[in-house]
């Protein structure tokens, strides 16, 4: 299997708590570095839904500090209004930072994120990525979308599993 890696990605609480859920969160490998803002580890790791040791290895995460109120927010953002902090945190460091993906599994951050130029990924893409960068095999991928979808409180339904399962596919035919 390949080991190549993406660029660097910031981290909202959907995919990090998903992927523990189905015990692939070492699949952020993929990821050169993962941003996590404050807000985003208290609600995954001070909530208890991640553990801090699986934050801690198999991929480069790196903590940050952040407030939005001071940081580069276009004021009267009616957008960001309707969003929670770690999600409004994970925007704000990713314009900071001027990484261009985000890893999110919310649609209100997913519209927001296509506003601001920045490219939204979800548990399901972080899979298909994994997959077409060699980490797991395309079964192994097959296998993680089918648990994710039936095992994990990611909301998604059958017929988004199964066009991430023909993405998976559509790379074997090239």
């Amino acid at each position: 299997m390949g080991t190549s890696r993406l660029t660097e990605s910031v981290a909202d609480a959907g995919p990090l708590i998903h992927l523990a859920e189905v015990g692939r969160l070492g699949l952020l490998a993929i990821f050169s570095r993962v941003h996590i803002p404050g807000a985003v580890w208290s609600e995954t790791v001070g909530a208890g839904r991640v553990e801090s040791l699986d934050m801690e290895s198999g991929f480069q995460a790196q903590l940050h500090d952040i407030d939005p109120v001071s940081e580069v927010l276009p004021s009267g953002e009616d957008a960001l209004s309707k969003l929670q902090r770690g999600e409004v945190e994970a925007l704000c460091l990713a314009r900071k930072l001027a990484v261009p993906l985000l890893l999110t599994d919310d649609l209100a951050v997913r519209d927001v994120c296509r506003q601001r130029s920045v490219t939204p990924v979800g548990s399901l893409g972080i899979v298909v990525r994994a997959s077409r960068c060699g980490r797991i095999s395309v079964e192994q991928a097959e296998r993680c979308l089918i648990r994710l979808h039936r095992e994990s409180s990611l909301f998604v339904s059958a017929a988004i599993v199964e066009m991430a399962m023909a993405q998976l596919r559509s790379a074997l035919d090239r």
